[in-house]
Formats: C-alpha cells, sequence, structure tokens
C-alpha cells in the first residue's frame, strides 16, 4: 500500500526520471527501456519510505509525544490485570517441611533460593506483597500457594551426599506425597478447582522431573527459572501453564549485596564456564569455547572463571555490557547480577523464554545476538553507538532491574495469574510507576 504519509506523492510519481535512452530505440529494447525507468523511478526507496536521489533528510523527526498511555506496552507495573487474593497453605516443620535452619542456612546460598525468597515475600505480614494479595481467609482466595520446598530439599541432600547429583534422598515418598496429602486431603481447595488455581515453585534446570510422582501436581500452575522454546526441553516445560520467573543468586540474594554502595542513583560507577569447551560440545553449544579462546583476547573484554567478590563487584560498577551465553540451560543466573548492577545483558540464548514477557520489554534493554552470529560478537558490540547503548542502559537502570526477585517479580507474577484464569478486572496499587 502506498499511502501519503509515506513521503511518496503523486508528483513523485508522475514526474519523468532522467534516464538515459536514445529516442532511436526500437521496440526490441522495449523491456530494458521499462527496466531503466523503474530502476531511476524507485532508487529512492529504503524500507518503504521515498527520498528523492541525491537528497539528504532536512529536520530530525522529533520524539512522539504521550498520548494515550492504555494504548502503549508495557504498562505501568501499578497497574494491574487484577489484584487477586492468594492463600498460603500452612505445613507445620514437625511435619515433614525443610527445617528452618536448612532453608536459612544451606538453601540461602543457593541460586534455587528463589522458591523460598516468594514463599516468604507471601507470608511476612511487614511485606508489601503480603499486603497487596495475601488473604488469611482461604474461603476468600482465587489462589492457593503450596509451600513446596523441593530444590531446597533436593539441595540439601546432594551437599550431605558429597554432591552426587543423582541422589534423591527419598524426596518422593519423604517429601512430595505428604505434601500432596495434606494439600488434597486435609483442605478442600484442590478438589473444588481439581488443582487448577494451585501454585507451585520448580526453580532448578529439569522443572519439576527431578520427581517420579510429580503426576499428583501437574494440574497446579508452576513458577520455573527456566523458560526455553526448543522442541528438544520440551517435556520440562507446559507452555500456558508454566509463568518463568526470575533466578535468585548468591550475590544479591545470599551476600545481600546492595549495588547502591558501588553506583550513584542514576547508575554510574562511584570509582563463565570451563575454558576448554570445545565449539562442538553439549555444553552451551559450543558458545562459550568463542568466549575463552577468542574474545577473553580481545581488547577490553574480561572473560572470568574464579574472582572474588570485591574485585567482581568493582569489576560489575565500572561494565558497560555483561555476556550472558547458555550454558546447561538457556538461562544464566549472572544476568541478574548484570541487571542489579545497571550492566546491559547481551543475551546468547536462541529459544531463551525469558520472565514476564508479556509484561516485560526485554529488548529495550538487552542485546541479542544469535548463535549463528556469535563470531562476529566483538563487531556487534562495538557497532552499537553511544546513545543506543545509554537509551539500554537507562531503560535497565529504571525499569529492567525491577524484575528481580527483591523488588516487583510477584506484581508481575500475580499478572500472569490473573490471565490464566481470565480474572479481568484491573485496578491501580498506587506504586507510582
Amino acid at each position: 500500500m502506498i499511502t501519503k504519509d509515506m513521503l511518496l506523492t503523486k508528483d513523485s510519481l508522475d514526474r519523468k526520471p532522467n534516464c538515459n535512452i536514445s529516442p532511436n530505440s526500437n521496440d526490441n529494447n522495449k523491456d530494458e527501456r521499462e527496466r531503466k525507468v523503474n530502476e531511476s523511478l524507485y532508487s529512492g526507496w529504503t524500507r518503504g519510505f521515498w527520498f528523492p536521489p541525491g537528497s539528504t533528510s532536512a529536520l530530525p523527526a522529533p520524539p512522539l509525544p504521550v498520548r494515550d498511555l492504555p494504548s502503549y506496552w508495557p504498562t505501568p507495573i501499578e497497574q494491574t490485570v487484577c489484584q487477586p487474593k492468594i492463600y498460603v497453605y500452612k505445613v507445620p516443620e514437625d511435619k515433614f517441611q525443610v527445617p528452618k535452619d536448612v532453608q536459612e542456612g544451606r538453601c540461602h546460598e543457593s541460586n534455587y533460593n528463589s522458591e523460598i525468597i516468594l514463599h516468604n515475600q507471601l507470608t511476612d505480614p511487614s511485606s508489601p506483597i503480603y499486603k497487596y494479595y495475601v488473604t488469611e481467609n482461604p474461603d476468600e482466595a482465587d489462589f492457593y500457594f503450596i509451600p513446596f520446598f523441593g530444590a531446597c530439599y533436593l539441595y540439601n541432600c546432594w551437599a550431605q551426599h558429597n554432591w552426587k547429583w543423582d541422589e534423591r534422598c527419598e524426596v518422593d515418598s519423604a517429601y512430595v506425597d505428604p505434601m500432596m496429602d495434606l494439600v488434597i486431603n486435609e483442605y478442600p481447595y484442590w478438589n473444588q478447582s481439581g488443582g487448577r488455581n494451585h501454585i507451585m515453585i520448580h526453580p532448578m534446570d529439569q522443572t519439576f522431573t527431578y520427581y517420579k510422582n510429580n503426576n499428583r501436581f501437574q494440574s497446579a500452575i508452576f513458577l520455573k527459572t527456566v523458560g526455553d522454546k526448543r522442541e528438544k526441553w520440551m517435556h520440562r516445560h507446559r507452555y500456558h501453564r508454566d509463568i518463568v520467573i526470575p533466578s535468585a543468586t548468591r550475590l544479591i540474594h545470599h551476600l545481600r549485596i546492595n549495588p547502591l554502595d558501588h553506583l550513584t542513583p542514576e547508575g554510574h560507577p562511584k570509582t563463565g564456564c570451563c575454558p576448554d569447551v570445545k565449539p562442538e560440545d553439549e555444553y552451551s553449544n559450543g558458545i562459550r569455547s568463542l568466549m575463552f579462546q577468542y574474545f577473553a583476547h580481545y581488547p577490553g573484554y574480561e572473560i572470568g572463571q574464579v574472582i572474588g567478590d570485591d574485585e567482581y563487584l568493582q569489576k560489575l560498577s565500572r561494565t558497560k555490557y555483561g555476556l550472558s551465553p547458555m550454558g546447561w540451560t538457556l538461562d544464566t543466573t549472572r544476568i541478574w547480577e548484570f541487571m542489579a548492577f545497571g550492566v546491559v545483558p547481551v543475551v546468547i540464548a536462541d529459544g531463551i523464554i525469558e520472565p514476564f514477557e508479556f509484561d516485560v520489554d526485554w529488548d529495550s534493554f538487552i542485546v541479542r545476538v544469535r548463535r549463528d552470529e556469535v563470531h562476529r560478537l566483538d563487531e556487534i558490540l562495538r557497532g552499537i553507538d553511544e546513545k543506543t547503548y545509554e537509551y539500554k542502559r537507562q531503560k535497565l537502570w529504571e525499569y529492567g532491574r525491577r524484575v528481580g526477585l527483591e523488588q516487583d517479580a510477584w506484581h508481575f507474577i500475580v499478572r500472569d495469574l490473573c490471565r490464566m484464569e481470565s480474572i479481568n478486572a484491573p485496578t491501580n496499587l498506587g506504586l507510582g510507576y
């Protein structure tokens, strides 16, 4: 379609092009003449816009005015799809729940700790999340949260068995079954909905497949830290029933590092695995081989293996881009440390599903590089002009880092919950952003 607002006027179409065609040309050259006419006429087209040959643009286009906020995406965090009530099941510690000292000790250092962080935000009466969403009356709840700490149970199990990753410590009979027996048999709410409005967290790489008896809780909504579009791993992912959430990290959630101790309020500085990985390896699909064997030697790059916390913090506060290549799974916990420090992530993970994609404009604050373009990584990054970088950095600092567990993750989770159950009751939480 050709319209006036595409700057192609009728006059420009009627204007005779300046073609070097002899008046004595015979009809046998008619096709060639038409080709030259068309070539001259459309030589000013660039992606659907008309610029007469030899012309230069006049004034730079101004930014568009704010006209109708509800028509734009993403919407402000405070504008919710609905404000549901969530009831958290009570599981006495003296029964089968993971002991509190294990939750606060061994599991606190784990990158799988999102299950406990999100649970504690729901159960702490001083938490704003508790105020916005929790009810102590199960009869008025829209959703039911199961305090299932399977990742903590297994992480503690592995620690006690010298990190033997295939050990399970009878997790099904000792933990899964008692938990589901309590939810199904001692309360009426699972049976009322068939478990559809119940929530569980599975923050480990293999999601729910660690448990042989996972059929007992399959109808629940899963919150998980791995989102993957690849067919190879479809058996671990239930599309339209899983919500991808942020991961916990040792730096932010165990050591409780505050980025503002190292950065200004505007996000400016105050002051990998396996270098022998091969291009054909399954680990990272070979992507990390280029990091260690090539980019580690480029000026301006630092590809680390083991580094002290203080040195790492100093480097984060001075870094523009943080490389986030896939490992055994598409996600990497480092991205949450990058984001917390305003470091623009460079995501190299084809097929990844990032947390809350319906509500978070990831492409406004990350750089994506596909696997078949990784060899051009240096060219791609150095080709990003300073204005584009600063745009991404500001979007990340002002908006993107709010996605983290320690900030607004529950607000984004709730939006997806409302959509799953077709609850459309918009309200404003008064957050101011």
